[in-house]
């Protein structure tokens, strides 16, 4: 409430006197604001935004800002928050547009922060429901506020954490594929994620380890379902395909390995993607680095 006393103070004393006297649709609106009257707020700071007299003042997107951050706030799951938080974060930014150095900058800011989050938040939601398009969406409105309040901001990791959390979304959709999924264009987002991830740092050993193992079980499935009654050119060529696969995958797991050789998932990794390629030498030894680490436990 004090918050709101003050808010209205504000706004009351950047009236200029002449539109006092009018009642301008911007001191309507914060009347309407004030009687938790929502609709009624966003009808009268609609036309101050519509007015050549009003929209280019601080106060009336400041104000623009509170009313659809407060009407976000009461329509999450109706379907209409994403617009009305767009909204907001609009009138926010055109507020530090107008007075870069004004009063309002900091509120602003924090505000901004705070509806930040909630996009970061719904992207992650999103990719829970497989939602991909919104969730990157989201994501990339999440990076752009955070621009705008930190310009100089590190994003890599957020990035990465987004990356790989999509990554494995769909890393269970090529795993267990529905009717209407195209696995081979899954697994192509799937390694370019991976990729992604790598290009921001190389020793991620997430990356690095998941994306050997999608290399990996891609030719453990095609030789579980080889038909070995085919012709043998035919055999030749998807045992090939086989090669290739486990060939990608062993730098990415030797990686792994290096970041973090106590990894009994890796050693797994390792003795399978070498038994795989023929060297039953290299598949032996990180079997038994394998069992080493077992006994000691």
């Amino acid at each position: 409430m004090k918050r709101l006393v003050i808010i209205a103070m504000v706004l009351f004393t950047m009236i200029p006197i002449g539109l006092m006297a009018q009642l301008d649709p911007v001191s309507l609106a914060l009347r309407a604001y004030q009687n938790k009257d929502l609709p009624k707020a966003k009808e009268l700071i609609e036309i101050a935004v519509g007015d050549d007299n009003f929209n280019g003042i601080t106060k009336t997107w400041y104000f623009r800002g509170y009313i659809y951050k407060d009407l976000y706030k009461e329509a999450k799951g109706s379907g209409e928050e994403f617009e009305l938080r767009s909204t907001a974060i609009e009138s926010y930014s055109k507020t530090i547009e107008l007075e870069p150095q004004g009063e309002l900058v900091e509120d602003c800011l924090n505000i901004l922060k705070y509806l930040s989050s909630t996009l970061y938040n719904d992207a992650a939601f999103a990719l829970d429901s497989n939602n991909f398009e919104t969730a990157q969406s989201l994501f990339d409105n999440y990076s752009e506020v955070i621009m705008m309040i930190n310009p100089t901001m590190d994003l890599n990791q957020r990035t990465i954490e987004f990356k790989l959390y999509k990554a494995s979304k769909y890393s269970y959709l090529f795993d267990n594929p529905r009717p209407e999924d195209n696995t081979e264009d899954i697994g192509n987002k799937v390694v370019k994620l991976y990729e992604g991830v790598l290009v921001l740092d190389p020793e991620n050993i997430s990356a690095n380890y998941n994306l050997a193992i999608h290399y990996y079980n891609q030719g453990v499935n095609i030789i579980e379902n080889m038909d070995y009654e085919q012709d043998f050119e035919t055999l030749f060529e998807i045992q090939a395909q086989v090669m290739d696969l486990f060939g990608a995958a062993l730098p990415y797991m030797l990686k792994a390995y290096k970041l973090n050789p106590l990894r009994k998932e890796t050693l797994v990794g390792l003795s399978g993607i070498y038994f795989g390629l023929n060297n039953i030498e290299e598949s032996e030894k990180y079997q038994a680095e394998l069992k080493k680490l077992e006994n000691q436990e």
